[in-house]
């Protein structure tokens, strides 16, 4: 045993042995491909352009919708890259729950008066959309066995 700026470390020896490299029968596509992504990003784009318009008359709301948005698709294209369908699902799981969160904050303006009929409606209509693919991401997600690496 060695101490070491008063914490007790035990040296360890590391041996490193061949490994053949996994192989993976599933191919996930570019995140860009998927039309989840597409549509979660147009959303992003639409709540960013009423987050600047929202951001004089009430930062903290303008701040938590334009957060949710990017959480949405940047979770989407995160979970692309592992090669783990119940990863790439847990995190388009996360999507769902920020899109949630986009349809609560922008009832919210709405309800307060922050936000117009016309923009709601289009960010409402885009978030249908996104969720609908979302969901439809998720469910294929699920269909391949839970133990599954490909």
């Amino acid at each position: 045993m060695r101490t070491v700026r008063n914490f007790s470390v035990r040296v360890a020896r590391i041996r490193f042995f061949p490994r053949a490299s996994p192989t993976y029968c599933w191919r996930v596509s570019a995140y860009e491909d998927l039309d989840a992504f597409k549509a979660c990003h147009q959303l992003t784009l639409a709540v960013h352009r009423l987050a600047e318009k929202l951001e004089e008359r009430d930062a903290t709301l303008s701040g938590h919708l334009w957060a949710a948005a990017l959480c949405a698709s940047s979770r989407i294209a995160r979970g692309s890259a592992f090669r783990n369908r119940r990863m790439f699902a847990a995190c388009v799981d996360r999507t769902l729950s920020a899109l949630s969160e986009i349809s609560y904050y922008l009832d919210m303006g709405y309800a307060m008066s922050l936000i117009s009929k016309e923009d709601h409606q289009e960010i409402e209509s885009l978030g249908g959309r996104a969720l609908f693919y979302s969901m439809k991401l998720v469910m294929s997600l699920a269909g391949g066995s839970p133990d599954e690496t490909a």
